[in-house]
């Protein structure tokens, strides 16, 4: 059919059948502007569990689904010039929206398996992301052309109508966008509102194909029942995590708490963050927080003590039982990290301790408050918040630091090489401000499960050097032990722990900070 017969079909008629004429039309272009965009959203959930947050990540997600719609166009053009459109744009609708009903209903057992065929940082989101995004993307930009196609009658007006058409479009991916990171990710879940974009999909389509007269009523019950069948495993998707006793989509990231034998288990993503062990749920259950507080053996009596990366209070809880006395900030940003801290691993914050739900960087900026000691402990095995490991941070720790005060920095590490480069990384950028650092290397418990090798890097710092070796450090350690002030394990680490000696590595800066680096081996 050639464009001249089809102006004149009334498919492109203002008289046609559909209701609410261009209302229809622009409220079509609406919906799938924001669908798009949600979905892209909504994919760096799925993807995290497995593949986290990374740069990495959110590169796969956004240059996927930009192919997708750079060819979605284009093909939605072709169609509309060889197709009658109204034929053509139930089905994409139907079709995307079929797929993003299998999307919620079996997307998490998809990233596993495609995490299994690859585990490069980088092409194993570009896959996961393909075989979950693509097709939706796909359909759905090409909706656009096959409006545009339906809806102009005007051939003298094409370019304001063409216009109108793709801002519509463009608001509706804005609204799309702020709507599902603002409010719709925190109310419904991510699953769930993949599912619910997936029904609004179809019902679309449905209308479109009932109005346009393309089947009769009979020949939609096949599809109505494929479609209800979808709709049926988009609300209760296949799962590969064990039930947990409590899951939350936050801003920032999935929030899950778990129990295993005697265990309870924050994780933030894909990374565990807190273990609390039940029976005594003060005890400090990871190697690496038990070292952590040989600080306070650095400093002659602290006063004051600042957190960064609350986590599920494990520090926070030992420090109001054994140090009651000491005045405490403890920073964290996802209010939903706070409130599981509180809910589930029995944080609840006494008067000398003050939770700011604030990122570090502007917590630190917006304070002149000087420290005794400073836990950081921000960082996951593969989720490093680049902002944290910079010339420029460290500068803003010193400046928060008392005269005799105390640093103590974790970072998840490996035997790996990539890990040594980022440790090196690390060290070298610390001694921007701290020139003396030293470093302990915790091995990961064997009962939890990490890969081999997998150690907690602790470096401390102060303004001068520390002399962890020395006879007077090690008096001051046993004196807190007879105290109950310094966790047992504390002294075999100091014994046995030590860790290697650096070579120079790349110093990290706001400006630069390349994520090869900061990835590691995750």
């Amino acid at each position: 059919m050639d464009a001249q017969e089809t102006s004149a079909s009334p498919d492109v008629s203002p008289a046609s059948p559909y209701p609410w004429g261009r209302l229809w039309f622009f409220g079509t272009a609406f919906t799938t502007g924001g669908v798009v965009m949600a979905l892209e959203i909504l994919g760096s959930r799925l993807l995290a569990p497995v593949f986290g947050t990374s740069l990495f990540v959110w590169g796969a997600l956004i240059g996927v689904v930009l192919a997708a719609m750079s060819s979605g166009y284009s093909t939605g053009g072709w169609l509309a010039d060889r197709r009658t459109p109204g034929a053509v744009l139930p089905w994409l609708l139907l079709g995307s929206g079929a797929w993003t009903l299998l999307l919620a209903g079996v997307g998490q057992p998809i990233v596993f398996t495609v995490s299994q065929w690859t585990t490069d940082p980088r092409w194993g989101p570009c896959l996961a992301a393909s075989v979950l995004l693509a097709v939706p993307a796909f359909g759905l930009s090409g909706v656009l052309p096959v409006l545009l196609r339906l809806a102009i009658a005007d051939m003298g007006h094409l370019g304001r109508h063409t216009g109108a058409m793709i801002a519509v479009s463009t608001i509706g991916s804005l609204v799309g966008t702020w709507g599902t990171s603002f409010f719709l990710l925190t109310w419904l879940g991510s699953l769930t509102l993949v599912a619910v974009l997936g029904v609004v999909l179809v019902v679309l389509g449905l209308g479109w194909l009932w109005w346009g007269r393309r089947v009769k009523g009979a020949a939609l019950v096949p599809v109505v029942g494929i479609l209800g069948g979808l709709v049926w495993l988009g609300f209760h998707p296949v799962l590969i995590y064990p039930p947990v006793i409590h899951q939350e989509d936050s801003p920032y990231q999935q929030v899950q708490v778990r129990d295993e034998k005697g265990l309870r288990f924050l994780v933030l993503d894909n990374t565990f963050h807190a273990i609390m062990w039940q029976p005594d749920p003060v005890r400090l259950a990871l190697p690496y927080s038990q070292m952590m507080m040989a600080a306070l053996a650095l400093h002659p009596q602290p006063q004051r003590g600042l957190i960064l990366g609350q986590g599920g209070g494990s520090i926070a809880k030992w420090l109001e039982q054994h140090w009651p006395e000491l005045e405490l900030d403890v920073v964290e940003m996802d209010p939903s990290v706070v409130e599981a801290a509180e809910r589930f691993f029995e944080y609840q914050a006494p008067p000398n301790h003050h939770v700011h739900v604030r990122d570090a960087r502007v917590f630190l900026a917006r304070q002149t408050t000087q420290y005794d000691v400073i836990w950081v402990d921000v960082f996951a095995r593969h989720q490093i918040p680049f902002h944290l490991t910079t010339t420029e941070f460290y500068a803003q720790l010193r400046e928060h630091l008392s005269e005799d005060g105390v640093v103590a920095v974790n970072l998840a590490a490996s035997d790996s090489e990539v890990d040594r480069i980022r440790a090196e990384a690390v060290v070298s950028t610390m001694k921007t401000s701290f020139p003396h650092v030293e470093t302990y290397s915790i091995p990961a418990p064997s009962w939890l499960r990490t890969k081999p090798g997998s150690v907690n890097l602790i470096f401390f710092a102060g303004r001068d050097p520390l002399r962890m070796e020395s006879d007077e450090f090690s008096l001051a350690t046993i004196i807190l032990l007879n105290q109950g002030k310094m966790p047992p394990e504390v002294l075999p680490f100091l014994n046995s722990a030590r860790g290697p000696d650096w070579n120079p590595g790349l110093i990290l800066t706001d400006d630069f900070s390349p994520f090869d680096i900061l990835q590691g081996s995750g």
